[in-house]
């Protein structure tokens, strides 16, 4: 039995039901992770989340794969976010922990203030569902959650930390499942 057997109940049981998975297979090249779309039973929501990125990040605590969670109708952002980061990752042969910034020099999402992701626990799920646990309760990967961020909103990071953006996300009843959310920076 695998190490990671549980991450499957694990991720329905927080995202939903697994829908489906894109192949590995990208033009003519393969990726070597799965995007794997999920769904809750609310419909409220689309997660997009890597099956397969845990093979590349040796060296980390714990292996991990990255999720986006956006509105319902949003899918394709957060398959572009999440693809993106995940290719650049593999690409560079390197990991991304909580409060990592992942940022590119425009717009990342069309139409969005949208330029890259904060690496964080999920905003709405609780700490439990960042760490997948095996059979005996030990702890073998991570999730990390890619928040979408504008270019001022990472700066703002930059400067003075994620806890200011979180405190103004809070002040403002920001909605982090919406790519189309005013920035706050």
């Amino acid at each position: 039995m695998s190490r990671f057997s549980e991450f499957p109940a694990h991720v329905e049981h927080y995202l939903g039901r697994i829908r489906g998975a894109d192949s590995p297979e990208a033009g003519s090249r393969e990726r070597g992770y799965h995007l794997v779309y999920c769904d809750p039973p609310h419909g409220g929501h689309v997660s997009v989340l890597t099956s397969g990125l845990r093979s590349r990040t040796a060296g980390a605590p714990l292996p991990h794969e990255l999720v986006c969670t956006l509105h319902n109708g949003q899918e394709l952002y957060a398959r572009h976010l999440t693809g993106v980061v995940a290719e650049l990752l593999e690409e560079s042969n390197s990991r991304v922990g909580p409060g990592a910034l992942i940022m590119n020099d425009r717009a990342l999402l069309p139409d969005t203030s949208i330029s890259g992701a904060l690496a964080a626990p999920h905003p709405y799920l609780g700490e439990d569902f960042d760490v997948v646990r095996d059979s005996s309760g030990e702890a073998v990967l991570r999730l990390i959650t890619l928040l979408p961020i504008s270019r001022g909103e990472s700066q703002l990071v930059a400067r003075y930390g994620s806890d200011v953006l979180y405190d103004r996300w809070q002040e403002r009843e920001t909605d982090l499942l919406d790519i189309f959310r005013p920035p706050v920076a």
